[in-house]
């Protein structure tokens, strides 16, 4: 009996070892998955900051030693977070925005040399889509905005620019073209007369100058146009977006597009939401039926219940009691 004992103590102390032994190298095996996650994660976003804002989605730009600077690995980044914002359904407008003062300085040159121009040119493939995305876009221009900087600036549907931001082609003194569409956007928005001075002559100019020549949907002052430019966002959120999308591609296609596939493929997409597109303004018109929106008033465009409160109606009655002696007297 005793021998059996034994036996039954000893096979209990190695299967516990074992389940031991089983447990650790299963932990082992977990926090070596979190920690190969969480580097990864880490390696996810190292030159972009994205942030969320309900609707509206910002792109920061964060390579401030270089002013911003686009090297590959930024540039495929941001066709990743481009990409993502496209995907999300929640997301209505983009915001893009330099970190630290300055928008974006074009091309890392350093990195062109390493690497040769074609190879960034590959990497920012994204940035030829005209436009840049079917739903609304935003620059928000501070400090530099130069060379392919300049260029996706001009890619954004509006652009809320500071005074004192310095704007232009100053690739020009390396030879370098603008090969992300900037002279075919850059003519279409302020013509070609105004283009070809930029272009050729590869002059900077400030944020005033290109307010007064047509680049700037809004002209702020240094600092704000982060803020302003997520104002604006706001303003466009609040609206039915498929025919907002639908008139933006119509735009687009008009200069940038005629006749092209991509001009094609945005046609399509218009007609797929000219159905939702009836069905919001089957809503406007009920909402504008209810008094919202009459008069060209932009805001207050939700219809908001009204409190129990407001529903009720009150009548004012007064009641004047005369005694008897002031009847005589008034009699």
């Amino acid at each position: 009996m005793k021998s059996l004992l034994k036996k039954c103590v000893s096979f209990n102390n190695t299967f516990a070892r074992i389940n031991t032994v089983r447990l650790a190298s299963s932990k082992s095996d977990v926090q070596k998955k979190e920690e190969a996650k969480n580097v990864e994660d880490i390696k996810v976003k190292t030159n972009i900051v994205v942030e969320k804002f309900g609707a509206i989605t910002t792109l920061n730009i964060d390579r401030q030693n270089t002013r911003n600077s686009l090297d590959e690995a930024t540039l495929r980044e941001m066709t990743e977070a481009i990409n993502a914002f496209d995907k999300d359904a929640e997301a209505k407008v983009l915001v893009f925005n330099g970190e630290g003062g300055s928008f974006c300085s074009g091309f890392d040159l350093d990195e062109v040399e390493e690497k040769g121009y074609n190879t960034l040119i590959d990497a920012a493939a994204r940035f030829r889509h005209r436009p840049l995305c079917v739903k609304p876009t935003i620059a928000a221009v501070s400090g530099y905005a130069v060379g392919e900087g300049f260029e996706l600036a001009l890619a954004c549907d509006l652009r809320v620019i500071e005074d004192t931001a310095i704007i232009g082609c100053l690739g020009r003194r390396f030879g370098a073209p603008q090969s992300l569409y900037g002279a075919r956007r850059l003519t279409s928005l302020i013509g070609l007369s105004r283009a070809l001075d930029l272009l050729m002559t590869g002059r900077p100019i400030s944020g005033t100058d290109a307010n007064i020549m047509g680049l700037a949907h809004k002209l702020t002052t240094t600092g704000t146009a982060l803020g302003e430019s997520i104002k604006l966002a706001k303003s466009l959120v609040k609206f039915p977006q498929n025919a907002l999308i639908m008139d933006k591609l119509a735009a687009v296609n008009s200069q940038l597009n005629p006749n092209s596939e991509e001009s094609m493929r945005d046609e399509a997409i218009m007609n797929s939401l000219l159905g939702s597109a009836l069905e919001d303004l089957k809503q406007g018109i009920k909402k504008f039926q209810g008094g919202i929106g009459k008069h060209g008033k932009f805001y207050k465009l939700s219809e908001v219940p009204l409190k129990d409160w407001e529903l009720e109606e009150s009548l004012e009655e007064t009641t004047i009691k005369l005694d008897d002696e002031n009847k005589d007297k008034k009699a």
